[in-house]
């Protein structure tokens, strides 16, 4: 259905806004050439869309908005929850220009334990689908919270959180039975019993149960050693002291509600943020700050916003307390309360903490702002909102590996970071390695549509400015290529910078436009050693094996992963080579004797 608007005079037609149903759905309002500038659900369609042509009740953002319209469309569905979900799928899929987005729209994470016969510890977001035999414990504020469980959970229970494919195929336990964070099921170092109490153990503290899992641990401790078994008892001691140190770092009690998220809401101009604090089983388990940039939102509708957008996938939410809740509250039916009491004083707290975190972020953007508008003056060029650096790594032409690295607004986007493994024959020439890696980028980039830097760095000197300013394809020559060489003593500040005529640009080592180049530079550097020493290493520690007649790549791959590395391999007899699938007593001995030779 479709409403249609004049420029001149926002108020629709009465007649159609009431053929509106009075029944739940979504709303996108239209602008030129069809651009989509607003996504929204409601409980009654005809309500909500009406509210929005009584300029009295608008925010001057709102009003800018409906100027700008053009049409109206609707989607009826089933229920609210239902075009709660539809609106945050339309808002990540084509992210409205009036819609305030949050960057970070991943599903909430929860911590799953398999229904295997000895379960594993693993990651699980809440718009993927588990096992009915799975237990799943959360959702949790961030992946971050996730990994603390799961490192708290092995140092006291021993679980594993290796890949079914690695557990099955293990013969000797891994380094994490080593340092002691595993109990190695996978060679049957504990018996099915033991595993299953261990797994009871950890659900129990899941479950927020942390002293009596104590009272436990201690219970069986003092019955091991009754009974002189003091090497149970002593691993019984080292649990209960990983205990004690979880409980110390990682458990804070919270009284009152069990199961709750604090949301707290900060709004200055053109910028939010959202502080959220997740209380589980009694315990609080963290907090996230999320930021969006926003024209003049008020607080109430970035609350509308992040509830919408970070609660829509979730299955059951947990109890939602927030201020600024707008009347009449158009908030999805998730349960999201006006505190009272302590719950007052902790969203009191969440609000804080926004206000706070907004207002150092915008004192770093400034900075990099006042970087980005120096580093312009002396490129005679607007400031380079975007920034992506090029520089190659190999070990006297082994493994070469190129990196890209992207700064938007003076801020590293790791996201947009990549690599590119350089053809081998090319080696240690690093001008042919920038020519491929500087090519193949931006032929993807301009074939996908994908946005293109407002400056190329590169790091070296006129042979690889040369080199990339090849590979660039036609439609990208206009943009800015620089080259940043490093100085006869390869110290930081005697660099020179180059640009794309090869001419010297003369930027004071000490001007915030050079650190600006600096820094982006030393980036780039760091993750292109990082892959190129990674896929060396790699490389290494299976090539020796590259020289034995009948050991081919897939028999490679199958020996390191059976024993869990080439060192292990080497320590190995012929009969345990043997006990591997498609190894005969032949190839078992050729493969000895070549380690041993």
């Amino acid at each position: 259905m479709s409403t249609q608007q004049q420029a001149a005079n926002p108020s629709p037609d009465k007649t159609i806004l009431k053929r509106l149903p009075p029944l739940p759905g979504v709303y996108r309002f239209i602008g030129e050439k069809d651009t989509v500038l607003y996504v929204g659900k409601a409980g009654n369609l005809r309500k909500r869309v009406s509210s929005y042509f009584n300029p009295a009740r608008l925010s001057p953002r709102i009003r800018l908005m409906i100027a700008a319209m053009r049409d109206v469309e609707i989607t009826v569905t089933a229920s609210e929850h239902a075009a709660l979900l539809l609106e945050n799928n339309l808002i990540k899929t084509l992210r409205p220009r009036y819609n305030i987005l949050f960057r970070d729209d991943k599903s909430y994470p929860f911590l799953r334990l398999s229904g295997h016969a000895y379960p594993r510890l693993m990651f699980y977001r809440s718009d993927k689908t588990a096992n009915k035999s799975d237990d799943l414990f959360g959702p949790f504020p961030d992946s971050n919270a996730i990994r603390k469980t799961v490192n708290m959970l092995q140092r006291i229970f021993h679980l594993r959180t290796c890949a079914d494919s690695v557990f099955i195929n293990r013969a000797r336990p891994c380094l994490l039975h080593g340092i002691g964070r595993c109990s190695a099921p996978c060679v049957n170092f504990v018996t099915p019993a033991q595993y299953a109490d261990d797994v009871r153990g950890a659900k129990q503290l899941l479950a927020g149960d942390s002293h009596g899992v104590e009272a436990d641990l201690q219970q069986k401790m003092e019955a091991a050693a009754a009974e002189l078994n003091f090497e149970t008892a002593a691993v019984l001691r080292n649990r209960l002291r990983a205990l004690a140190v979880v409980r110390a770092k990682h458990f804070v009690d919270v009284p009152g509600e069990k199961d709750a998220d604090y949301v707290g809401v900060y709004c200055h101009q053109k910028s939010a943020c959202v502080n959220l604090v997740s209380v589980r089983n009694g315990q609080r388990m963290g907090e996230r700050r999320l930021f969006s940039e926003c024209a003049n939102a008020t607080a109430h509708e970035v609350l509308a916003a992040f509830i919408g957008q970070h609660y829509g996938d979730m299955q059951q939410p947990p109890q939602i307390f927030a201020n600024h809740l707008p009347d009449p509250a158009p908030l999805p039916p998730l349960g999201v309360s006006a505190p009272s009491g302590e719950q007052k004083r902790r969203t009191d707290e969440a609000d804080n903490n926004a206000r706070i975190a907004l207002e150092l972020r915008l004192a770093q953007t400034l900075k990099a702002a006042d970087k980005l508008a120096a580093l312009g003056d002396y490129l005679n060029m607007p400031p380079p909102s975007r920034i992506e650096c090029f520089d190659i790594s190999h070990s006297s032409g082994e493994e070469p590996m190129a990196a890209r690295v992207v700064f938007t607004d003076g801020e590293a986007q790791t996201a947009q970071y990549r690599r590119f493994a350089i053809t081998p024959e090319l080696g240690g020439k690093d001008t042919a390695a920038i020519t491929e890696a500087v090519g193949r980028c931006y032929r993807r980039a301009v074939a996908e549509s994908s946005p293109l830097p407002n400056l190329i760095l590169i790091d070296g000197g006129i042979t690889q400015l040369h080199a990339a300013q090849v590979a660039i394809p036609s439609v990208a020559k206009h943009i800015p290529i620089i080259a940043i060489a490093k100085g006869a003593a390869r110290k930081a500040g005697e660099e020179t910078l180059l640009n794309s005529d090869g001419k010297i640009i003369h930027i004071p080592p000490t001007n915030a436009a050079f650190h600006l180049l600096q820094a982006v530079r030393d980036e780039a550097h760091r993750f292109a050693v990082a892959g190129h020493r990674h896929r060396r290493d790699k490389k290494r520690h299976t090539s020796s094996l590259e020289n034995i007649e009948g050991v081919g790549p897939k028999r490679r791959r199958q020996l390191i992963t059976y024993f869990g590395g080439l060192r292990e391999l080497k320590a190995a007899g012929e009969e345990e080579l043997i006990k591997i699938r498609g190894v005969s007593p032949s190839l078992a001995k050729r493969i000895y004797n070549f380690l041993h030779e």
